[in-house]
């Protein structure tokens, strides 16, 4: 059986986790709101002085942001389950959840802070009994 201190250690990481890659959305949010400053405002602002220039930049910075933001998305939602297992004490959830291959996903679109707290909470969870839930 697991001890509380050891499920709090996790809930702990998986804390963290999560906050980074909050926090990592919202500068891919940011760079996105960038992206389209450059496309609508200063496209239209400059439109006689070379639009297509800003407007190019304006949605290859779009482009790249979404495309970047999706996944990151994604490992911040799929950290917010563990979070909400671990919370709640559902033990096989959270083992059903932890994954080597997401904590990967996560080092390469949401940093390594979240990546790395996957990777150290990855073991503890899997020793982690399920024998007292019902």
């Amino acid at each position: 059986m697991a001890s509380g201190n050891q499920l709090g250690s996790i809930k702990t990481e998986i804390l963290v986790a999560w906050i980074f890659a909050l926090l990592v959305v919202i500068g891919w949010i940011i760079g996105w709101l960038v992206g389209i400053y450059y496309l609508v405002f200063l496209g239209i602002l400059f439109w006689s002085y070379g639009a297509a220039t800003y407007a190019d930049l304006g949605i290859t910075y779009i482009t790249v942001f979404l495309i970047l933001m999706i996944p990151s998305i994604l490992v911040m939602n799929r950290i917010n389950r563990m979070r909400k297992a671990a919370n709640k004490g559902e033990i096989a959830r959270l083992k059903e959840l932890n994954s080597i291959g997401w904590a990967i996903v996560a080092l390469i679109f949401s940093g390594i802070i979240p990546g790395v707290m996957l990777l150290i909470a990855h073991s503890p969870i899997e020793e982690l009994s399920t024998d007292g839930e019902t």
